[in-house]
This record gives C-alpha cells, structure tokens and sequence, in this order.
C-alpha cells in the first residue's frame, strides 16, 4: 500500500528525541539487566514519592472540567462547524471509543485487581482487614474508582480541546493543539510544538508498552491454560510477535477499513461474554454488590480520589490508585489526537457524553459483572483465586473462567477478545503517533507515512516485553508512571485550555467566523 501524501515530511526534532530515549531504554535491556533495573528503579521510586500527590489533584480537576464542559455552552458548539457531517456511523464511533480507550486493561485487570484488593484492602489506611465481608465491598468500590468516571474524563478533555482547535480552530495535527488556548502566542512556535509533541510521544509509547506488556501476559495465561504449557518470557515473546505483526498489519490498512472492523466484532464478543456471566454466575449477588459499592464509591469519591497514604506510611495508593492516574494520563494525550479525529461532526456534548456517560457506564457494568463473578467464586469456595494471583496475576480470568459451565468454549473466546483488544488500542495510538511524527497532516491528507507506524509499533512492543521479562506484573506499572509523569504537563494544559474554552470558545473558532 503506497501513502497517498505527497508533502509528508519527517518531523525530526519531535521523532528523534523520544525514539533515541526509547531505544536507549530497549539497548540496555537487552544488555545489561542489571543495570536497566537500578536505573529504572531509581527514577520509579523518585516519580511516585515526588509526583504522586500532584497527579492525583490533577485526576480530580479533569473530571471535573469535563463533566462542566458536557453541560456549558461551549458542549453545544459542532465539531467542524454547523454543515459538519460525522464520518462514521453511531454504532462504528461507539465501538471504536470503547475499545481504543480501556478495552486491554479491563480484560486483564477486571478479573484479577479485585482479588488484589480482597486480599489487601489497604489496611494501613482503611483499617479493613483482608479476605472479610468489609473487603469485599472495598473491592469493588475501588474497581469503581478507577475504571468508570475518572478515567474516561481524562481520555476524553484532551480530545475535545484537540478536536475543536484541530478543526474549527485550523490548529496543525499536534498535542500542542490541545493546549493552544493556554500557549497563547507560543501556541504556533514550532520549538513549542516540537517540545511538546515530543514529551508526548515519549509518554505514550511508555503507557503503550505497559498496556501489550499485560496483553502479553494475560493472552499467555490463557494459551497456558488451554494447552498446559508454562506462561513464561518465551511464551510472551512468541504472542508479543503475532500481536506486533498484527497491529501494524491493521494499522496501515486505515482506520476505516481495519480498525472500524475490529472494534465492532470486539463488542459483540463483549456482550456475548457479558450475557454468560450473567447466565452463569450468581446475578443477584453481583448487582447488590454492586449497588452496596457504588455508593460507597460515590459518597467517599473526593476522599479516595486524593488518597496518597503519607499519614499512615503506606505506598499502596501510588501502587494502585496513583498508577492507574499516572497509567491514563500517559494514554491521554495521543489518544486525544485519535479520538478528537474521529469526532468530526459531533457536538463536544455528545463527545463527553459518549465517553464520561456511556462507555463509563458500560465499563461499570463491566466491573459489576467480571469483578463481581472473580469475588464471587472465591468467597463461594468454588475456587481459590487467591492462589491463582499469588502464582501469578494472569491465570485468575483463566482460573475463574475454569470453574464455570462452558469454559472451553469462554476461555477461548475471552482470548480472542484479548487479542482483538490489544490490536485495537494499539492501532489507534500507532496511527496518532505516526501522525504527530509527521510534517503535512491535515483534514484532507489525514494518513501517516506506513514506516512511522512500523517503527513505533516495534519500539512500544519491545519495551513492553523487556518490561515484564524483568519486572513481571510492576513492569507494566514502572513503564506507566514513567509516561503519566510526563504526560501530566500536557494534561495540566489541556485542562486550563477547556477551562477557558468553556468561557470563551467564540474567541478561537475560526469556523464560524469564516461562515
């Protein structure tokens, strides 16, 4: 497939520095272990005791912007101007949103991350002792925190500023346009845009790798259960491979032909796998559960928000609730880019809605219904997941899946849903960074030259491996707070941009003052 644009030129300052870092990170693994260890330890435990606090108040106020947002003026203003017309259908724009934002992590964490906190409910801070009833509702409560509302708030901010300026503002496809209310005159000074696009491209490529670091990981765990084979760094490496060939393969085929496909059989395997668990497992538990929590989630939701364990000497919300902060903000930007694209056409109202209230939604559905059946089996005693967690975090889906009717038929197909998702996540973002790397994308000339998609598709792969080969499970964790903390810049200006783009919106839409 040959690349239709002519004018593309490589965008040196904003594509070298980033992949020289990245490369250098990917060498050293290779080279020396011990080494790459000590020096990724060092600068990890400088970002969590540092930055944690930060990132944590940041999380609060981009939720907080954007749920305003969906209701202020500026959430009425069409994304292109008022003759916009959406290129994709309802349906094919629901189901790319869904699964290009948290689609992977649910798969691996919805089951397993709630025995996590059965088994360590935070003790230090909440005085809740493990495996009690008290646990339970602690669980799910937290699967609530971060995985519904906030995340998707912080998905979404960037995109709306990014898809408003892109399209009615004339802004050039760069982060920087995300922020370009609160730049101001710098907001077109290419060093300012190089910069900025840069620290961006560092930051989801590392968020990347942590994200198909645990596609590798729970695909793995489900091919070792299927055939009783170890999930182990050679089984990582070989379904690290297909799924690399296979984001770059779909990548280059446009989103429209490849992506829009994927995502769309992704979710009717969703809602297959979603009408088993409640067919299979114990409904009425699942949702009183859920309800019980939910309004624990609610009524403590600024506490647990800005919880950073300083007055009782614990790190364990900067190994959870922090990591998933710094884990989304790290995504943000790039997936901003993808999916302020995508947006043409649709009211900010709408766009806010989609994410912050539908996909949200769903994704608490999610939660209620896989989270839910993970605590339920083990508290029935008809599995111990806890020992599954304890011999590694990938066999609890499998293992829960295991105890139920049907398992050879749902394990495979949770499987492909893996599979499907970690393509569709990664597609978005090969194909934002591609773009961001490149000199002449516009509306009309949307596509990135296919060896820039290649190219980091193959770094964020090898990174994510050389992660979870050293680290296990807390590489995914490592590399992701390495790119929240610097993505936290360009979220801090997004979030000021929406707050004044809220005020004053009239002030930069070209659009309509061109009609």
């Amino acid at each position: 497939m040959e690349d239709k644009g002519k004018n593309l030129k490589l965008r040196k300052m904003t594509f070298f520095p980033p992949f020289i870092v990245l490369l250098v990170f990917v060498l050293l693994g290779i080279i020396s272990e011990d080494k790459f260890i000590n020096t990724i330890n060092a600068i990890n435990n400088g970002i969590i005791n540092n930055f944690g606090w930060l990132e944590s108040i940041l999380a609060l106020a981009v939720t907080i912007a954007g749920v305003v947002a969906m209701f202020s003026k500026f959430g009425d203003v069409r994304i292109g101007g008022e003759n916009a017309k959406p290129e994709l259908s309802d349906f094919s724009w629901f189901t790319i949103a869904l699964t290009t934002t948290m689609a992977a992590g649910v798969l691996f964490w919805g089951p397993a991350e709630p025995i996590a906190h059965l088994l360590n409910p935070a003790t230090d801070i909440t005085g809740i002792e493990p495996l009690t009833k008290d646990a339970l509702k602690f669980s799910m409560e937290t699967m609530f925190l971060h995985w519904t509302v906030v995340p998707y708030a912080i998905y979404t901010v960037p995109a709306v500023v990014f898809a408003f300026m892109y399209y009615n503002g004339k802004k050039p496809f760069s982060i920087a346009s995300e922020m370009s209310p609160i730049l101001g005159k710098y907001a077109d000074n290419q060093k300012a845009i190089n910069i900025i696009d840069a620290i961006t491209l560092f930051s989801i490529s590392a968020g990347m790798a942590g994200s198909v670091a645990q596609g590798f990981m729970n695909v793995a765990g489900g091919v070792s259960k299927m055939m009783g084979i170890p999930s182990n760094p050679k089984l990582w490496l070989i379904i690290g491979i297909i799924i690399g060939i296979t984001v770059v393969v779909t990548s280059i085929s446009r989103i429209q032909k490849g992506l829009k496909y994927v995502a769309d059989i992704n979710v009717y395997g969703y809602i297959v796998f979603l009408v088993f668990l409640i067919i299979f497992s114990n409904a009425p538990f699942l949702f009183n559960l859920a309800t019980e929590a939910m309004g624990g989630f609610i009524g403590g939701f600024f506490e647990k928000m800005l919880v950073t364990g300083a007055a009782h000497d614990t790190q364990w919300p900067q190994w959870w609730t922090t990591f998933y902060w710094f884990s989304w903000m790290s995504w943000a930007p790039t997936s901003g880019a993808f999916m302020g694209r995508i947006a043409y056409g649709r009211k900010i109202k709408h766009v806010l809605g989609l994410y912050i209230g539908i996909c949200a939604t769903v994704s608490a559905l999610w939660m209620t219904l896989v989270s839910g059946t993970s605590l339920w089996l083990h508290k029935s005693g008809t599995v111990d997941l806890v020992d599954s967690y304890n011999r590694g975090v990938e066999n609890v889906p499998y293992d829960m899946l295991g105890a139920m009717p049907l398992s050879k038929i749902i394990i495979p197909l949770f499987v492909i849903l893996i599979f499907l998702s970690i393509v569709t996540a990664c597609n978005s973002n090969t194909i934002a960074m591609a773009g961001i790397s490149t000199h002449g994308i516009d509306p009309d000339n949307p596509e990135a030259p296919n060896k820039l998609k290649l190219i980091w598709g193959a770094i964020t792969m090898s990174l994510g491996y050389i992660m979870i080969s050293l680290f296990g499970v807390n590489g995914v964790k490592v590399i992701a707070n390495f790119g929240g903390m610097f993505a936290a810049l360009i979220m801090f200006g997004a979030t000021a941009s929406l707050v004044m783009l809220i005020v004053n919106h009239k002030k930069y839409d070209k659009v309509s003052k061109e009609n």
